[in-house]
């Protein structure tokens, strides 16, 4: 899958090349029919991953392989609920993170009266407050976690979802303070729904589908390719005919930043998650 970017208290982004959709893709098309594929959805465009070698004109991925990106024109991940949204859920230039007050240095029992957007600016205001040896300012609002999602469908193929993460770049004390074991990850399923007018999974089929236990952070998707979630069902996701959106079901990642406060310094930290299918039967 095309390569995702989480920037620290931003967001996450899929950069590929944009199309329109077209529906029942998954019915149609011989080597999807014929060997397998998996199709990636963002509610407008969609990417094929298929079974067979293209290139050598020869059957097939070896299982345990890399399924092979065909047709790559879906644009980007959406904050789930949100079809074509931006990609990230980061405030604009006149507004900041909201900072909540904690008097145990864990639970924020003060937060700025906000007016409503869910992110600090001119016209929200905090009240009076006292301090004391466990007084904190902790990160608090949007800012502390962070949902994206796309849409995926199959035809006649067992394979997983595998990620990688790491570090792209890092500045300022957060070289020091945060690390990718620091970020949450929970990664879930939705089998049909409406998401921002993008209606989605009448014709499909969760049997089968598992989310690997043990990725609990980014920090457990370092150094190889690690298995997220695996779609055992061997006729695949799709139950019957119709529209892409009508096979296709909705994986959401939900992102969890750190306990950032005040002593953790300043900086930035840009992370890349890689996204990959593997066939596997």
């Amino acid at each position: 899958m095309s390569r995702s970017k989480i920037i620290l208290l931003a967001g996450v982004a899929l950069v590929s090349i944009a199309s329109n959709a077209q529906a029942s893709f998954l019915d149609t098309d011989f080597w999807c029919r014929t060997y397998g594929c998996a199709v990636v959805h963002d509610g407008q465009n969609y990417d094929i991953y298929d079974n067979y070698l293209f290139s050598t004109s020869s059957c097939c991925v070896a299982v345990g392989g890399q399924m092979i990106g065909f047709y790559l024109r879906a644009d980007n991940t959406n904050i789930t609920g949100e079809i074509g949204g931006s990609g990230s859920n980061g405030p604009n230039s006149d507004q900041s993170f909201m900072l909540g007050i904690s008097q145990d240095g864990e639970n924020i029992s003060l937060s700025g009266n906000d007016d409503g957007d869910g992110y600090l600016d001119a016209s929200d205001t905090f009240g009076a407050f006292s301090l004391n040896p466990n007084t904190d300012i902790l990160l608090d609002g949007p800012g502390k976690s962070y949902s994206h999602s796309f849409f995926i469908s199959s035809r006649n193929s067992e394979f997983s979802l595998r990620a990688l993460a790491s570090i792209a770049t890092v500045t300022g004390d957060f070289s020091s303070t945060i690390q990718l074991g620091d970020i949450k990850l929970t990664p879930s399923i939705s089998a049909s729904g409406n998401d921002g007018g993008f209606q989605y999974g009448a014709s499909a089929n969760t049997a089968n589908i598992m989310i690997v236990s043990g990725v609990d952070d980014l920090g457990d998707l370092t150094g190889i390719p690690t298995q997220i979630m695996n779609f055992g069902r061997a006729e695949g996701i799709r139950n019957g005919n119709g529209d892409i959106n009508e096979q296709a079901i909705r994986l959401d990642f939900l992102y969890e930043m750190p306990n950032y406060d005040l002593s953790m310094g300043i900086g930035s930290l840009n992370v890349d998650v890689a996204f990959d299918f593997y066939r596997e039967n």
